[in-house]
């Protein structure tokens, strides 16, 4: 399992984050930083994503086998 800080700046990354999750085997979700239980977003349903406010940072977890491609794959999105 990799945990890392993620921000989105513009709506447009939501389209080419869930574009590139949609691509994954593994589990990706987005929660709050403060109280995990709170925020939990599919990183694969873009309309799910468009619920996340623009500028504040946010937790990735990525969960399953191809977990460190995700995670390289990801990485422009990490706070």
């Amino acid at each position: 399992m990799i945990k890392q800080n993620i921000k989105f700046l513009t709506t447009g990354q939501f389209l080419t984050f869930s574009y590139t999750c949609k691509n994954l085997s593994s589990d990706v979700r987005i929660q709050d930083l403060e109280n995990h239980n709170r925020v939990d977003i599919n990183g694969k349903d873009l309309s799910e994503l468009a619920t996340i406010q623009l500028g504040l940072p946010f937790l990735l977890v990525i969960h399953g086998e191809d977990e460190k491609i995700a995670r390289r794959m990801l990485k422009k999105y990490c706070a």
